[in-house]
């Protein structure tokens, strides 16, 4: 069997590549406050919220996917950080799966993968931290989502009676644990039967996307409390006007920092190349988001169905994201993950375009590779600054005595444990 139908063999390179890329983050201990906090909520879930910093109210099925974690791994880092890894892999090889459904190109859906693997577009922040896990865990059901989504139009004819829509619904219902990703579930599936509707022969609001978008607005507004936590940060006072400015403006910044994710924080050393970069910053951010702009512009004109899909998806995983407020110049780039799978599919677009164009020019045909060898080698510096940074952290005072208040509830539990 060719190596292009094996998706064993793709799943497995994918795998290694990550496990490689993140090798370096295996020896690191816990560095949030979130991480202790679920600690002690798996120790002692009787327990008052308030022992630790609150990193906002999380979904009851997120605490209850920790205390499974924390069943198997106690509270040694390595069994989480494996167990991110291997759902990025995962969720590497269901986007070669998803590309390879829509364009049927072998070379571009394993660049796409090669690329996200690779952390392109959100260099891996989410992998890095092991709270993070049920994150990346909502990323794989929102892949699984739109893939069963699409086998059921192509395999299922559409049918809501069809198991393919069966296992869509019970994954979408199951997505709404995270309310602003099953909101760019909808997004994305709506832009799929828009840009794919000649090849589906159905109507865009067809009752399968119907079913589930009414599903959607039913779950979703018994979720008010957690739409509430995002805008928890904002101002004092903040109205309309904040919200809406806070919104669009977040929307460039976030594509933008797929591209240029520099900014200030304590991986950047003054006096060294990468802080000149920084400081050039203010010239740099419009023009790339003039560029990103045009070609986004420039690919729903005159790109194929699978470009034009994957770029409406860069925008739209990023939408229900841009309602958090980032004071300052910094900007959480773990809430690029699920738009950075665009990303990926319009650089690997591009590139083996080129390359086709150029395959009878001799070496000249392998110039266009060099673009997603500078992001691939981009992000793999960026992983290991900030593997660095997160060991420091771990060290502060502040994330030192979380880990002693930890250890001494710990002790309680197996005193307690002992006299019964």
């Amino acid at each position: 069997m060719a190596f292009r139908e094996n998706n064993a063999q793709v799943f497995l390179i994918l795998l290694g590549i990550a496990f490689l890329l993140f090798f370096p983050i295996l020896n690191n201990e816990f560095w949030t406050a979130e991480e202790y906090e679920y600690l002690r909520k798996a120790l002692k879930p009787d327990r008052p919220q308030a022992v630790y910093p609150t990193t906002g109210d999380a979904h009851p099925m997120v605490d209850f996917f920790h205390l499974m974690e924390y069943k198997l791994f106690g509270d040694i880092p390595t069994g989480y950080y494996l167990l991110n890894i291997l759902l990025h892999a995962v969720n590497a090889f269901l986007l070669y799966l998803l590309i390879h459904l829509c364009l049927r190109d072998f070379r571009v859906a394993f660049l796409s993968s090669l690329l996200f693997v690779f952390s392109v577009g959100n260099y891996g922040k989410e992998v890095m931290y092991a709270a993070g896990v049920s994150s990346i865990l909502m990323h794989t059901i929102f892949l699984l989502t739109v893939l069963a989504y699409m086998l059921n139009e192509t395999r299922g004819r559409g049918k809501l009676m069809s198991p393919w829509f069966l296992i869509t619904l019970v994954l979408f219902a199951t997505s709404l644990i995270n309310v602003l990703s099953s909101i760019g579930i909808i997004g994305v599936l709506l832009f799929y039967n828009i840009f794919f509707k000649k090849d589906r022969r159905r109507p865009i609001l067809s009752p399968p996307f119907l079913v589930l978008f009414f599903v959607g607005v039913i779950l979703v507004s018994t979720q008010q409390e957690l739409i509430a936590n995002a805008t928890k940060a904002y101002p004092e006072g903040s109205g309309l006007g904040f919200t809406l400015s806070n919104f669009f403006t977040n929307i460039p910044r976030f594509l933008i920092h797929m591209v240029f994710p520099i900014h200030f924080t304590e991986i950047i050393e003054e006096g060294s190349f990468v802080s000149a970069i920084f400081m050039a910053r203010i010239w740099i951010r419009p023009l790339l988001g003039v560029i990103i702009f045009s070609y986004a512009v420039y690919g729903f004109v005159f790109g194929n169905t699978t470009l034009r899909f994957f770029i409406a998806w860069a925008f739209v995983t990023i939408l229900p994201f841009c309602i958090y407020y980032f004071p300052g110049d910094w900007l959480n780039i773990k809430y690029l993950y699920l738009s950075s799978a665009g990303f990926c599919l319009i650089l690997s677009t591009g590139t083996m375009k080129m390359y086709r164009v150029l395959l009878t020019r001799g070496w000249r045909r392998w110039v266009p590779i060099f673009i997603p060898a500078f992001f691939i080698i981009l992000s793999v510096s960026i992983v290991n600054r900030l593997d660095h940074a997160y060991e420091q952290r771990a060290q502060t005072p502040q994330i030192k005595a979380m880990k002693l208040h930890y250890l001494r509830m710990k002790q309680e539990s197996l005193d307690h444990r002992a006299e019964d």
